[in-house]
């Protein structure tokens, strides 16, 4: 092949790249990729994972309890979760699998299968668990017998489902709205939203339920409580204002886990700050310039964030200020930190979960817990915790202080 030849064919696959992007950036919602990180081949990109030191640690006291699998989560773009309750544990594949275990034991209850490719879930209550497909359906199962009860047609890819309640469950879909479901029937009862930029994360928030109100983060960078029985906003915040000359440069999702406590709404976004927000007024107590994909969570004296490039950061609860900074899991695409009794533990790309010390942010505790990324924040439950991986399988894990 002569050189003429190898570089127009070269200049037409360009081209018909850059063909393809521009009609991706034309598209309401388009996500390439599921974290910044990943734009970049791998040879391009001088962010190493950070290596694994031997620690010297105190004793966590960590048992596990059962595991299970349900099947495999790698064919899905975004984060299905467990939906949790008093007794059981449902959860559901990327291709349609979706089944209740006992909580003690992670003994099968029932198992069915949709044959749909899962995009959101799973969440529920009120007797139903629902789940959403990238074909833009809400699929509600019984939460007893796993029989359909109804499908619902809502305008794009559901991309998460917030918990049901006072008759209704709301879908987080991937043009930036989100719709409210009747329990009973499917049928829509409200919708609310926002436009979308050109370029975004893929994935989305779960719409968080707080006493009437449900709180959603959308693509704009913008965190919203709108009125859970009627659709209306009753405020909204700008957690990240876009900036920069670039589409990349300007995203700033709010896509990451938000967290509720004593009245104060707290959250973080990409390319944007963490906020504590008056949940009655809306207005903003503190900020902090802090970009965040994963998100954070609270306990009463402090802030816990997993910062873009894998730092993890423990901040004053009623100030936001620094109070430690753990640099030592960089680039290991890790979740957002969960508390667990006297620590706060985050899982990580090859499927480890790191203890840390709430009070210093140092690194006490280190086990190999899923054999495969963990993407989805731990849930934890009366020191339990409940951790997801990518191969499907759900590890449960017990704390004893």
């Amino acid at each position: 092949m002569s050189y003429l030849h190898s570089a127009a064919m070269h200049n037409r696959i360009n081209l018909f790249l850059i063909v393809i992007i521009a009609s991706c950036l034309q598209l309401a919602g388009c996500s390439l990729l599921s974290k910044p990180k990943e734009w970049f081949e791998k040879e391009e990109d001088p962010r190493e994972p950070a290596k694994l030191n031997k620690l010297e640690t105190e004793k966590i006291d960590v048992q596990r309890v059962w595991r299970n699998s349900v099947g495999d989560l790698e064919e899905t773009y975004n984060k299905i979760r467990p939906y949790i309750t008093d007794d059981r544990v449902y959860l559901s594949d990327a291709e349609g699998r979706v089944e209740a275990w006992q909580i003690e034991d992670g003994k099968r209850i029932w198992s069915v299968n949709l044959k749909e490719e899962i995009s959101g879930g799973v969440n529920g209550g009120e007797g139903i668990v629902a789940i959403g497909t990238e074909n833009g359906e809400v699929i509600a199962l019984g939460a007893d017998d796993g029989m359909e009860r109804w499908r619902a047609k809502v305008p794009s890819e559901v991309m998460s489902l917030s918990e049901a309640k006072y008759g209704v469950i709301v879908t987080r879909t991937n043009d930036s709205k989100v719709h409210a479901l009747d329990l009973n029937t499917g049928a829509i009862s409200w919708s609310a939203g926002k436009g979308t930029p050109p370029l975004t994360l893929r994935g989305a928030s779960q719409p968080k339920v707080v006493g009437d109100l449900v709180l959603v983060g959308f693509d704009d960078g913008k965190l919203m409580a709108i009125n859970l029985r009627d659709g209306e906003p009753v405020w909204e915040v700008p957690v990240s204002t876009p900036k920069g000359r670039s589409e990349l440069e300007r995203m700033s999702d709010v896509d990451g886990e938000f967290a509720y406590l004593d009245g104060i709404v707290f959250a973080a976004s990409f390319n944007g700050r963490v906020v504590a927000v008056d949940l009655d007024t809306g207005k903003t107590l503190w900020t902090k310039d802090l970009s965040s994909y994963a998100g954070l969570s609270v306990d009463r004296e402090r802030v816990y964030v997993t910062d873009a490039d894998d730092s993890i950061w423990g901040l004053d609860i009623s100030t936001g200020a620094t109070l430690w900074r753990q640099d030592k899991l960089l680039y290991r695409e890790l979740t957002a930190p969960l508390v667990m009794g006297n620590y706060i533990v985050v899982g990580d790309f090859k499927g480890y979960l790191h203890w840390l010390s709430k009070e210093e942010g140092k690194i006490v505790g280190r086990d190999n817990v899923a054999g495969d990324k963990i993407e989805v924040a731990p849930i934890i439950i009366n020191e339990r915790a409940y951790v997801l991986a990518n191969n499907g399988s759900l590890s449960v894990l017990q704390y004893r202080k």
